[in-house]
Order: C-alpha cells, then sequence, then structure tokens
C-alpha cells in the first residue's frame, strides 16, 4: 500500500512514516520545507497544503492508496493570538480542505488526525466515536473541527482521528 503522509517534520508525521516503513508499505512523506527537519528513509515532497493545486498536482502524480494528514497548526496558545487566527484556520481548515478535494479527485482513502480540542471538556461521560456534541472553546478548537466538516462533506472513504496527546519514541 501506498502512503502520501504530511507534516512529516513533525513528530507526528515522523513516526507515521517509520511505523509504515516497518510494516512495508511505501511512503512519500511531505510537509513546508525544501526538506524534511528530521532524517527520512523515505521519498520526500515538498508541499505546502494551502495551495490547493499543488496539493491536487502532487497527490494526483504520486498516486497513493491513502493520504494520512498529519500536518497541522498545533501551537494552541499561539493560535489564540489574533496575528495568528488566520493562517491557523488557512492551516487547519483550508489545507485539509485542499486534501480532502485531492482525495476524492484521486479516489483514495483520507485518515484526518483531528482532536479532542473540537469539544469543551465539560461533560460528565466519555463521548461516543460519532459524537457531534461539538463545542470548542479555542481556535485551535474550532480550526481543527472545520476540517473535520471539509472531510465529511468532501469524502465517503475517510477516517477521523481525534487523538488528546502526541507522544512517541522521538
Amino acid at each position: 500500500m501506498k502512503l502520501f503522509v504530511t507534516g512529516v517534520s513533525g513528530q507526528l508525521g515522523y513516526d507515521v512514516v517509520n511505523q509504515a516503513q516497518k510494516r512495508g508499505h511505501e511512503v512519500v512523506g511531505s510537509d513546508i520545507s525544501d526538506a524534511p527537519k528530521t532524517r527520512l528513509s523515505c521519498a520526500y515532497a515538498k508541499l505546502d497544503i494551502t495551495d490547493e493545486k499543488a496539493v491536487l498536482d502532487t497527490v494526483t502524480e504520486e498516486q497513493p492508496d491513502v493520504i494520512v494528514h498529519c500536518a497541522a497548526w498545533t501551537a494552541v496558545d499561539a493560535a489564540e493570538e489574533e496575528e495568528n487566527r488566520e493562517k491557523v484556520f488557512e492551516i487547519n481548515a483550508g489545507g485539509t480542505r485542499s486534501l480532502a478535494l485531492a482525495a476524492k479527485k484521486t479516489g483514495c482513502k483520507f485518515i484526518y488526525i483531528s482532536t479532542d480540542y473540537v469539544f469543551d471538556g465539560t461533560g460528565e461521560t466519555p463521548w461516543k466515536p460519532d459524537d457531534t456534541d461539538y463545542h470548542p472553546c479555542n481556535v485551535y478548537g474550532a480550526s481543527k473541527l472545520a476540517g473535520e466538516q471539509a472531510v465529511r462533506e468532501l469524502l465517503e472513504k475517510y477516517f477521523i482521528v481525534r487523538i488528546a496527546w502526541v507522544f512517541g519514541v522521538n
């Protein structure tokens, strides 16, 4: 299986690439920089996920079976600063939308790594897998929810994984 993984210079993307390769998958990693910030042993494609045409061109060229979308603005506190809010939505919502459109046009599956920040954390019972009682209480959560909504709106073949904390070997 061929995977296209976004955000490979980040902790999650880097570990996803390494684990996928250990399992025998072909992997193409991508990030916004000219070269990944960490050493990878997979093919690499420089990609700004907010550039819809570049995303479609790259995904069309690579023809993955699955896009694993790990790229995101993850600086939760900095997302609240007025000068960053537009960029946060551009990356987390707009970039996700661009990737979902590319997945739709190429027919590949899509895995979107989201967050529990789409909820406000005030409930007294655990959330259910398809819970839609959204109440993001910050810009980061609202931007990731907008990404989720784009995925649901555009795709039939997708998984949305909400995580609370990223940890790994690095």
